[in-house]
């Protein structure tokens, strides 16, 4: 349990995300800390289930991502999701899901994020898609998935220009350099940025400030801005998953692994 909070938890059935009704609020939390709440196949279809049953809530007003431990989350887990990568079959959305990165389906409901430690790839993709974000003063943040010789399937290459304009984003993006959380407050991919162990707290405080104000005008104030903001980007959300698939069929992704597995540098070619 986290100390900032004394929720009476009731988890669903993966164990790696929990799920906690408090009051307006529905509180969940990323619970794989042994590994720095590495995202494997079933955390990813827990945490669209978990937003599917706030989503379809009518007691929940708003919605808290968190997570147990000093990470965040380091993003993908490899191991796990290699497989289902390699035989075309990853999707973040299926039957009483909702895709917990909304580049498909999307939470209706405002979103706020608390974050700290470790905050890679897959795992900065989960708070892009939150509408406001509250990190720890020892928050790192990356999108470092080219360095890898792949990119990022979940909308990060789209919502961080949109957010903190193109080259503000591709800075990062590009050269898979990791940043800190003052340069996440000044580029706005964060909103506020408190000592380590009170993101949570305030992130609570700013979601039971939101719940206090009428749900429908929260849902249809986000519905609207959501629409000026990625309305335009729809059609580039269904390229996201094939342009992965294209990059894992690639010689350079290939010669990564084969890299990583005899402990030397990689030699891209291109192709």
């Amino acid at each position: 349990m986290n100390r900032e909070l004394t929720p009476k938890m009731n988890p669903t059935e993966q164990e790696t995300v929990h799920y906690e009704k408090r009051d307006r609020l529905a509180l969940i939390r990323l619970d794989r800390p042994d590994v720095a709440n590495a995202i494997d196949p079933p955390t990813l279809q827990a945490l669209g289930e978990s937003y599917h049953r706030a989503d379809n809530d009518e007691e929940v007003v708003v919605v808290v991502l968190h997570a147990a431990g000093p990470d965040f989350s380091v993003g993908l887990d490899p191991v796990s999701f290699l497989p289902t990568l390699q035989a075309r079959t990853y999707s973040p959305d299926g039957p009483g899901r909702i895709n917990p990165f909304g580049t498909t389906t999307r939470l209706s409901k405002p979103l706020v994020a608390a974050v700290q430690g470790r905050v890679g790839a897959m795992a900065h993709e989960l708070m892009l898609a939150a509408d406001i974000r509250v990190a720890a003063s020892d928050t790192g943040f990356s999108q470092g998935e080219v360095s890898r010789g792949t990119t990022p399937a979940g909308g990060g290459g789209l919502r961080m220009p949109l957010e903190v304009g193109w080259g503000n984003a591709m800075r990062w993006i590009l050269t898979g350099e990791p940043w800190d959380a003052a340069e996440a407050l000044r580029l706005g991919l964060v909103q506020e940025v408190v000592e380590p162990g009170r993101q949570l707290a305030r992130a609570v405080a700013l979601a039971e400030m939101i719940a206090a104000h009428p749900p429908l005008a929260l849902r249809e104030t986000l519905r609207v801005g959501r629409l000026a903001m990625e309305g335009h980007a729809h059609q580039v959300f269904a390229e996201l998953v094939p342009a992965l698939y294209r990059l894992l069929g690639t010689q350079d992704f290939a010669e990564r692994l084969e890299a990583l597995r005899e402990g030397r540098d990689p030699v891209y070619v291109g192709r």
